[in-house]
């Protein structure tokens, strides 16, 4: 007999045990998974008849766990069918997040393609040999199979085409913004710099002010959103004083940082995400934070592989998603390291180290590069370089310099001023684009307005 009739089809149960682990972790996870796979899909039945069991169950508002999905399965007489009670809690302990549910469930799926692409080629074969009835016929048949497969009866769930007079009719929609004018859920900027370029800080800054409810760059309140910061660099000890004197900046805005809005992951020895213990324990801290904006970096620290090319890239970003995913679409800011920079060059490439794929990831990548203006060096004057077209407008302030009370200060806002601290003659404003501060003891009208 042919190899082709006994070889086992496509397969993977550990990924079918991991979809139902996930659904009887989480609802959301149900809701995620019926989207992608069916109770056909499943390659062992007993895999079916949990799935067709939750679903049902899911439908009514029933809660779905081991213990509630085991009652109905024995009240249905198929308890002993799927394998008992045991194997219900053996299903849980297989996924290691319910965030990665949708990930297995699109293998799942995928697999029963495959399947579904091999009974309908072995229909045409069989009807091929048998010849019976016209050539013409038999072909369109083999062809309606194949698209049978294909479709796997999606087709009439499919939306209508929409056409450009409903296109246009539609409003556009507002963004979901965490942070006003800057960034919306499901948004990444990515962020690079030299070796002491001050990125660290100025991520920091935007989380913080964030997270007490303050506009990164502006004297303006915003509502206050959930962050988790995971700094793959740095050690707590080394970013407690920053962090404690940030908090107090807040503060004395009249915006202390609630507590339970910002959270801390510090693995200076860095993180292999593409490892999946790694990956399912940063997904978990995830899960618990529930971030609207995310912190992370910097890059090179996330992986152990030592390779910046596009193969070592991708599962890398892959892994980026998934958390972004498990967070249910907080907006994310990367750290990056830009190259050094190349002799006699002015101004170093902003571009991040590694693959060209992280050139096209992000919504936004900015760095920070020392300007060449005059005074420039005494105001650490950086200016926010544009290394990736944006794919929707924002207003990124085109400068910083160095804060007071915050590392890092907007200058292109109504209202800011030169530091106090730093002395300039009144051509040194004007070339930098100064209002000449007022003279002492009159206040700048301005002033408040941004810092």
């Amino acid at each position: 007999m042919s190899d082709d009739f006994t070889r086992v089809p496509p397969q993977d149960l550990d990924a079918e045990q991991a979809v139902l682990g996930a659904m009887l972790l989480s609802r959301d996870a149900i809701l995620e998974v019926i989207e992608i796979v069916t109770g056909a899909d499943f390659y062992k039945p007993a895999h079916a008849t949990v799935f067709d069991t939750v679903c049902s169950m899911a439908v009514r508002g029933e809660p779905c766990d081991p213990i509630t999905v085991g009652a109905r399965l024995d009240q249905d007489g198929n308890l002993a069918r799927i394998g008992g009670a045991s194997y219900l809690h053996s299903l849980v302990q297989t996924v290691p997040t319910a965030a990665n549910g949708a990930y297995y469930a699109e293998r799942v799926r995928d697999l029963a393609l495959l399947r579904g692409v091999i009974e309908a080629g072995t229909r045409a074969v069989q009807l091929g040999y048998a010849a019976d009835g016209e050539p013409q016929e038999i072909a369109e048949r083999a062809v309606a199979d194949m698209q049978a497969a294909r479709d796997r009866g999606l087709a009439q769930t499919d939306a209508p085409l929409l056409y450009l007079d409903e296109f246009l009719a539609q409003a556009d929609d507002e963004p979901d913004w965490v942070i006003p004018g800057l960034l919306a859920r499901w948004e990444r900027l990515m962020v690079t710099a030299g070796e002491g370029g001050g990125k660290s800080l100025w991520l920091r800054q935007v989380a913080m002010r964030a997270a007490a409810g303050l506009h990164p760059f502006k004297r303006a309140k915003i509502r206050p959103v959930r962050v988790l910061i995971v700094d793959a660099e740095n050690s707590d000890r080394q970013a407690r004083p920053w962090i404690r004197r940030m908090a107090q900046a807040a503060a004395d805005e009249g915006a202390p940082v609630t507590s339970t809005n910002i959270a801390f992951e510090f693995e200076p020895g860095g993180l292999d995400l593409t490892a999946p213990a790694d990956r399912a324990r940063l997904a978990r801290r995830v899960e618990q934070a529930r971030p609207d904006l995310m912190l992370i970096g910097p890059l090179y620290k996330l992986t152990t592989s030592g390779k910046s090319d596009e193969e070592a890239a991708k599962p890398l970003m892959s892994a980026l998603e998934m958390l972004r995913t498990a967070s249910n679409g907080a907006a994310m800011l990367i750290e990056a390291h830009s190259p050094h920079a190349a002799p006699g060059v002015k101004r170093r490439d902003l571009r991040p180290i590694g693959s060209s794929l992280w050139l096209r990831w992000p919504e936004f990548g900015f760095g920070l590069s020392p300007a060449s203006e005059p005074g420039a060096q005494a105001l650490r004057l950086m200016d926010w370089v544009p290394w990736r077209g944006q794919r929707s407008e924002r207003a990124w302030p085109e400068q910083f310099c160095e804060g007071v009370t915050w590392p890092w200060q907007a200058i292109d806002y109504a209202g800011n001023a030169p530091l106090p601290a730093v002395t300039l003659t009144d051509d040194q404003a004007a070339t930098l684009g100064y209002d000449i501060p007022p003279p002492a003891g009159e206040p700048d009208p301005e002033q408040t307005e941004a810092f």
